[in-house]
């Protein structure tokens, strides 16, 4: 029935508060992606322990501080290379001792016709989307193991990779490939008690989802701010909080 409703929409839902979930305390986790908007809200939540990995090292610092833990330190990672992933999950044990999980945000997109989407933009979505997310879900999965840790490894998925976005048809596919992943890589680990997971979340007011709306506009000549009241969830009337996140927190 596409967008037809015989219900006219409702008002915008209001925010609710997040409540805190503490499973996570005393636990050691990598988060990549922690420089973005939900990224850093889930570094916020697990502020004990965490290393945060960006490739934007100057942003990680303020996301650092943000945390208000002593503990958390940054690590710079670019998920288009494997070597970096490896020094980037070393570099975590060696300051945490050991990992019981993993967060998954770290995500790139090319917004363009489909038709016209190059062979280098598929190529570079999916080495940072799911390439990356993979590498480095061995790498912590495989400590995790060695170390007898029971812990869980978490993605950020998106909704895109359920019904696909027509502009943005490689990052779609990537997330699709993602939530596939993780329902293999979840039976893989069951036996080592290490749950997996990922989360689909819509429109979460980010840097990034500003992004796309700068450029959608260019793509329908239509000004940003138009774009972005638009990005909503079709439910909530309006777009998620990254913050908001934190009342839906992982259990490690």
């Amino acid at each position: 029935m596409g967008q037809f409703s015989t219900r006219p929409p409702h008002r915008p839902l209001p925010v609710r508060d997040g409540v805190l979930c503490k499973a996570h305390e005393g636990k050691n986790i990598l988060i990549t992606g922690a420089a973005g908007g939900v990224g850093r809200a889930t570094a916020e939540l697990l502020a004990a322990e965490v290393a945060l990995a960006d490739i934007r090292v100057d942003a990680l610092q303020t996301v650092v501080a943000a945390t208000g833990s002593a503990d958390a330190f940054p690590v710079r990672v670019d998920l288009f290379d494997p070597a970096s992933i490896g020094s980037a999950v070393a570099a975590a044990e060696a300051e945490l001792g050991r990992l019981d999980g993993l967060v998954n945000c770290a995500a790139i997109v090319v917004h363009a016709d489909p038709l016209e989407t190059s062979w280098a933009d598929w190529e570079k979505i999916f080495r940072v989307n799911l390439f990356g997310a993979c590498e480095a879900s061995r790498l912590v999965a495989k400590s995790m193991i060695a170390s007898g840790a029971r812990g869980a490894i978490v993605s950020v998925a998106s909704e895109a990779g359920k019904k696909g976005h027509m502009e943005s048809l490689a990052c779609s596919a990537s997330k699709a490939a993602l939530i596939n992943m993780t329902r293999v890589l979840s039976a893989v680990l069951a036996p080592h008690d290490i749950n997996v997971n990922c989360v689909c979340p819509g429109g979460v007011a980010t840097d990034m989802l500003r992004e796309v709306s700068v450029a959608y506009g260019r793509l329908v000549a239509a000004p940003p701010d138009e774009v972005f009241s638009q990005l909503i969830s079709s439910q909530l009337q309006r777009p998620s909080s990254p913050s908001r996140l934190r009342g839906r927190s992982p259990s490690f």
